[in-house]
C-alpha cells in the first residue's frame, strides 16, 4: 500500500497512518474489522479538502464503514441555520462515494451489526468509543478525524493502546459502595457517576465497584459522560461489563494500587 501499488488513496492513507503509528510507539499495525467516522462533521476546509483528495484519488474503504453525525439535519433540513451547507453536502457524499454507509449516528454500537467481543475496530467519537470497549469488549482506541478514515480505507490501525491485552488493565478503583442502593438503581445516577470518573481518572483505566446490576442504556450515559468529561477510553463494571466478572481479573491479578471512594456530596457536587 504504501508503495502506491494499489492506488494512491492507499499510499496516502497509509503514509498518514503509519505516521500516526510511530507517535503512538506502535511498532506495527494490526488487522480492524470495522470503523466509524467523525469527520464527516464540518470543522473547517481541511475536514472537505482530505475527503476529497481520498475520494478523488481512488478510496474505498477496506472493512465496514459507519458514519457520525454530520452538520445537516437531514429529516428537518429547513431548521439548518448554518452558512456551510454547501461543504456539509459535499462532505458527506465524498464518504459515502468512498463505501461509508449513510448511519448519522453517533451511537452506531445500537444498529442492529455492531462489533463482538475482542474484535480490533477503529471508531471515533467519544462516547461510542468508550461503550464499545467497556461494555462491548471490543478493541479501539479513542480516534479522531482523518485517522478513522485512514484507518477505514486500509483496513488497520496501529497494535498500541486499547488494542492491546496490557493496556487495557484497570489501573485504579472507583468505589460506589458506600451509596445507597436506591441511588445505584437510578437512570439519573449513571451519567452523574460518568462525570465524577471522567474527572477523576483522566486517561487511566477504571474499574467500578458496587454497582449490583445495569441496563445498556444505563451504562451508554455512564461511558458518554465520563468520555466527554475526560479522556476515558475504557471502563470496567465489576461483575457486569465482559472484562471485569470481578476485581482480580479486571487488575490481571495485580494489586489494586489506588480507590477512590466516591461519595453522595461527590454525586451533589458533580
Amino acid at each position: 500500500m504504501l508503495s502506491g501499488d494499489r492506488g494512491e488513496a492507499l499510499a496516502m492513507a497509509m503514509r498518514i497512518l503509519t505516521k500516526f503509528a510511530r507517535v503512538m510507539g506502535a511498532s506495527e499495525l494490526l488487522d480492524i474489522s470495522a470503523a466509524h467516522i467523525d469527520g464527516c462533521l464540518v470543522t473547517g476546509q481541511s475536514s472537505l479538502d482530505l475527503a476529497e483528495a481520498l475520494r478523488d484519488r481512488g478510496g474505498q474503504v477496506a472493512v465496514p464503514t459507519t458514519l457520525n453525525v454530520s452538520s445537516l439535519d437531514l429529516l428537518h433540513p429547513e431548521l439548518y441555520r448554518g452558512d456551510d451547507e454547501p461543504r456539509a453536502r459535499q462532505l458527506m457524499q465524498a464518504y459515502e462515494d468512498m463505501g461509508c454507509q449513510p448511519t448519522w449516528t453517533c451511537a452506531p454500537y445500537q444498529l442492529e451489526a455492531r462489533p463482538g467481543f475482542g474484535d480490533q475496530i477503529a471508531w471515533a467519537e467519544s462516547n461510542a468509543i468508550a461503550f464499545a470497549n467497556s461494555v462491548l469488549g471490543a478493541r479501539t482506541n479513542r480516534y479522531g478525524d482523518f485517522i478513522d478514515i485512514c484507518c477505514a480505507l486500509t483496513g488497520r490501525a496501529p497494535a498500541a493502546g486499547l488494542h492491546l491485552d496490557e493496556h487495557r488493565l484497570a489501573q485504579l478503583v472507583i468505589s460506589v459502595e458506600h451509596l445507597p442502593d436506591r441511588l445505584l438503581a437510578t437512570d439519573a445516577f449513571f451519567p452523574v457517576l460518568g462525570f465524577v470518573i471522567g474527572t477523576s481518572v483522566g486517561t487511566r483505566v477504571p474499574a467500578v465497584a458496587g454497582i449490583p446490576q445495569a441496563t445498556e442504556d444505563q451504562l451508554k450515559a455512564m461511558c458518554a459522560a465520563a468520555a466527554s468529561a475526560g479522556s476515558v477510553g475504557l471502563i470496567h463494571v465489576v461483575g457486569i461489563t465482559p472484562e471485569a466478572p470481578d476485581l482480580s481479573t479486571a487488575f490481571g491479578s495485580e494489586p489494586v494500587a489506588e480507590t477512590i471512594i466516591v461519595t453522595a456530596s461527590d454525586i451533589v457536587h458533580a
